[in-house]
Formats: C-alpha cells, structure tokens, sequence
C-alpha cells in the first residue's frame, strides 16, 4: 500500500503543480516540468512515510493465477501500444487507433507551451473540454527529455500494475476475473467457430480491459487510486491507519481532472455512506466539504468553465435500441440477475449494504439515462458500479455454493469475456496508425510554423499534423461530438475548403486558422494572410514525435 499511494500521490501531485505553474508562466517548460517532478516525487515520498503498510492476504493459488494473467494481459498491450513496423507506426488494438491520436495530439500540444487554460487543440475558439490529468504527466516527462512512446508504455506498464494490485485486494481473485472477463453470451460463439476473436466488440457491454483500459488512458491513474479510496472507507481499522485522511482528501479532490465519471462515482459513494453510517456524518460533512472548493475548481476547468453542453439526457434502456429483452442477455448474460439476488443476500449486513446499494443505483441511472453525447460513455460509470458489488457478489453469493456450482457459475460469468479478452489481444499484425514517412514529410512542411499558429487540415483522426502536436481548426468529428463541442458550421466550412468547392478561397479567409495545410504532392501550407504557399523541402527533417 505505501508504494501504491506513494505513485499515485507523485503524479497527482505533478500534474496539480503542472496546472499551476501552466497558469503562472502561460504555459509549460522544461523547467516548470521539472519542478512539477521534483514536487511530485517530494509529496509521493511524504506519502510513504506516513501510510502505514497493512499486511496483505497470503495470496491463493487462484489469486497468483489471475495476477498472471492479468500481468501478461497488460504486457501484451502496453509494450505494443504503439511499435512501429516498417515504414509505419502501429496500434495493437483497433480501439486504440482514434485514442492513441487524440492522446498523441494532446500529449505534444500541451508540452508545446500552451498558455493555460489550453484552448481546445481540435476546434478553434473553444477551451479545452478533457480530463487531461494522465496526459499532461506524459506532457511533463516529454519535456525532460522521455520520448513519447517511451513515457506511454512505462506510464501503462506502471499504471497497470498499480491497478492489478488494487483489484486484488478490493476483490481477490474473482475481482481480478469480473475486470478481465466481464462480458455475456457473446463469446460462446467460439463453440460454434473454434477461432479466438473479441466477439464482444460490437455490443455495448465490451471487454473492459479492451475496450476502456487500454484506451482510457485516465483510468490508469483514476482505476487505483479509486479502487484505494474504497478500500480505505470499506475497511474501518485503515480509516483509523493506514492511508492518512490528508492522502484521501486530495486523491479524491484531485479525481476530475483525471476521470470526471470516477469523480462522480465516489462522490454517489459517499452520499450513501453519509446516509448509511449515522455515527460517521460528520467525517464524511468534513471530508466533502474540504474536498468541495479544489474539486470544483478542477471540473470548472475541464469541463472549460462549464461551457460543455447539457448532455444528461434521459435515455432508458441505455443502449437498448428496439433489440428488446435480447440485449440484457446477449450483453450482461447471468450478470445482472446475480446482482439481484446478491442485493438481497447483502441486506442484513449495514457495511456491505451501503457499497452495494452505490452499485446498483450507478446502474440504474447508467441504464436510464445518458451522461454523455455518447451513450456508450456510460460504460465509465458501470464499469465502477460493476467493480464495486464484485467483492459482495463473491462474498453473499458465490463463495458459499459447493465446489462443481461455484465453478459452473464462474465459467457462465466469465468464460465469454475470457474469449474476447484472448482474441482481442491476438491481433498479431496491429493496426495502422500512420506511416512514418508521412509524418516526416508533414514536419518537414510545417516547420518554420510556429508552434501556437492554428493549422486548419483534413479532419482525419490520425492526420500527421494531429500527430504532431499542433492545434487544428477543426479536428475528427468522433472527437468533437464525443467531447460535447458545438463545431458544425466550423466542420461543414471547413469541409468545402478541403474539398476546393467553388469559392472555397473566400471561405477559407474566414476561417479561425493562421494556416491551411493541402494535401498536395509534395505537401505545402497555405498562409491565409497573404496566401503565400511554401512548398515543403526536398529534403524533409525527421519528425519531432520524440519516438525512438
């Protein structure tokens, strides 16, 4: 536990600095970099010191299996989460080429000394509406000097072992399996086809380890420290040991600016709890009330001062579309009816009531309504709310069957997920993100460009000016409709400009852009002052992604 706090509290604590300092300078530096570091690693060895290491459980032979797996799992993706293969750069996954871009481009753009608070880099005139907590500590170290693959592998690698040991000692084992293997009926197709594929990635119950926390890169940060927030309030002798109240207080404070949706469901945890433990009400009054001025500070900022439109719609059903009753059992298989008969087994017992009543009314509100434009997006909600009834549902349901039940109800639970989890992570070939002499020719053209001129491109997901770093005038549609960005009349402009429809030179003069990039062979930039091309060089540098 003490190293566990002790990472987390050194990034939470850089990137807190960084966003000061950001604000202080009008921007990032190497310098302010390695101040943030320095503070970070100070407050993480504080942290150290003053958490008490409990004793862990001796681990079981099944606890060693899943941490196994879960080991190899994590290898497999981060240490191919982005590689290159020729002339080209890849991702493992399919669900990573849009997020290994937009992580790239924020990434780059933000160590590029953007004044705070950064304006949004896909859409001009908007601030910049993200979580960006884990990304701007890859920004810190990418300005003292650690190439960005290098820093997004070791920050994956780190963060998923943090996680790993957090998900087995929130919930064992099983916990482990229901994060690993959470999925329905999908993945019996197997049966049928003989061949490992991620059959669930279609549906809208998708292998969390796939589709969220390998993409997600907010989750490498927000899953730990959660799942230590939990641990600490399920667990009354370390309230009193343990992680120190101070430590608590600013992880939880801290939370938005790595994952909003985490934020808000530890927040609904402690609303049950004040409202289920009498004798703790004026702890948790206090707690919250500290917690409520920084936090609220943060989701003023990344939500853009609040300026990210209405998007809590009501929506029942979720995902449902007109699939009916079939959708519940294809997605959630014996899940949810597990969850009910756990909810009552758990209704005696006033500790464990609280967690799990946390749990089922994050699914209900998940299942009703939509909290992002995005209606998948709720799966960062239920994915909390499935992790934390995990332990109950062990607990009041499974452990107590004789041996072949339990056994039989966990391969029901679990084997589908654990199809999917093996097929998707067996794409041996990866995914094309861009190629590599692309990149180079593209940098070669924008070079004289400085680095906070607005340039208005193709709006591909993986263009090689998003790529590198330098703000657009109008980015991927997914990315600006999933954010909650109103860009329309900028998307549509600046689609007849690409385009060259008639009269696309007297729009482009009223684009929010110092520059427009045409695709052109070779590639050339367009000021749209004066309208001077610049031909890119013969002879193109190579491209300044820190890659190695």
């Amino acid at each position: 536990m003490k190293w566990v706090a002790a990472i987390l509290t050194l990034v939470a604590v850089s990137v807190t600095c960084a966003i000061a300092l950001g604000f202080a300078w009008t921007g990032l530096s190497p310098r302010a970099a390695a101040i943030s570091l320095f503070l970070g690693a100070a407050a993480g060895l504080v942290a150290w010191l003053t958490t008490s290491d409990r004793e862990a459980p001796r681990p079981s032979a099944w606890d060693i299996a899943l941490l196994t797996v879960f080991a190899l799992a994590s290898l497999r993706s981060f240490l191919w989460l982005l590689y290159p293969v020729g002339d080209e750069w890849r991702v493992l996954s399919p669900n990573n080429l849009g997020d290994m871009s937009l992580h790239l481009h924020f990434i780059r753009y933000l160590a590029s000394g953007a004044p705070f608070w950064p304006e949004s880099p896909i859409l001009a005139g908007t601030p910049m509406v993200y979580p960006l907590g884990t990304d701007l500590f890859n920004s810190l170290l990418l300005l003292v000097n650690v190439p960005v693959e290098r820093g997004l592998i070791w920050t994956g690698l780190v963060g998923a072992s943090l996680a790993g040991w957090a998900l087995w000692r929130w919930g064992g084992a099983f916990g482990l399996a229901a994060f690993l293997f959470n999925g329905g009926l999908a993945g019996f197709a197997f049966f049928q086809t003989g061949a490992f594929q991620d059959y669930q990635a279609e549906l809208a119950w998708k292998n969390f380890f796939l589709s969220m926390f390998v993409t997600q890169r907010g989750l490498l940060y927000a899953l730990p420290a959660g799942l230590l927030l939990l641990q600490v309030w399920r667990d009354e002798s370390s309230r009193h040991g343990g992680v120190p109240r101070w430590l608590q207080l600013f992880l939880y404070a801290t939370m938005p600016v790595f994952s909003v949706h985490t934020f808000i469901f530890l927040s609904l945890v402690l609303a049950v709890l004040f409202l289920g433990r009498p004798a703790e009400r004026p702890q948790i009054w206090r707690f919250v009330g500290l917690a409520f001025l920084p936090a609220s500070i943060l989701v003023f900022l990344v939500t853009g001062g609040f300026s990210a439109g209405s998007v809590v719609r009501f929506l029942p059903g979720w995902m449902q579309g007109t699939e009916g009753w079939t959708f519940w059992v294809i997605n959630f298989g014996i899940s949810l009816p597990l969850l009910l008969v756990m909810a009552w087994r758990v209704r005696r017992d006033r500790e464990a009531l609280c967690f799990v009543a946390a749990g089922l009314v994050c699914f209900a509100l998940a299942f009703f309504f939509s909290f992002a434009p995005w209606e998948w997006d709720n799966v960062k909600l239920l994915v909390w709310a499935w992790l934390i009834c995990v332990p109950f549902l062990w607990q009041y349901v499974v452990r107590p069957l004789p041996f072949l039940a339990r056994s039989g109800l966990c391969v029901a639970l679990f084997l589908s997920g654990a199809v999917c989890l093996v097929g998707g992570l067996d794409n041996r070939h990866g995914y094309r993100l861009a190629n590599r002499s692309t990149i180079a020719a593209t940098a070669a053209a924008i070079r004289e460009i400085p680095l906070r001129d607005r340039i208005a491109v193709k709006p591909d997901f993986n263009h090689p000016v998003i790529l590198l770093g330098r703000p657009v005038y109008c980015g991927y549609e997914g990315h600006l409709w999933s954010h909650g960005l109103v860009y329309r009349g900028k998307f549509d402009a600046l689609q007849s400009v690409i385009a060259r429809q008639p009269g696309w030179q007297e729009t482009a003069k009223g684009l929010d852009a110092d520059w427009l990039f045409l695709e052109d062979s070779p590639p050339f930039v367009l000021r749209l002052r004066d309208r001077e091309p610049r031909p890119s060089s013969d002879k193109p540098s190579p491209p300044d992604l820190g890659f190695q």
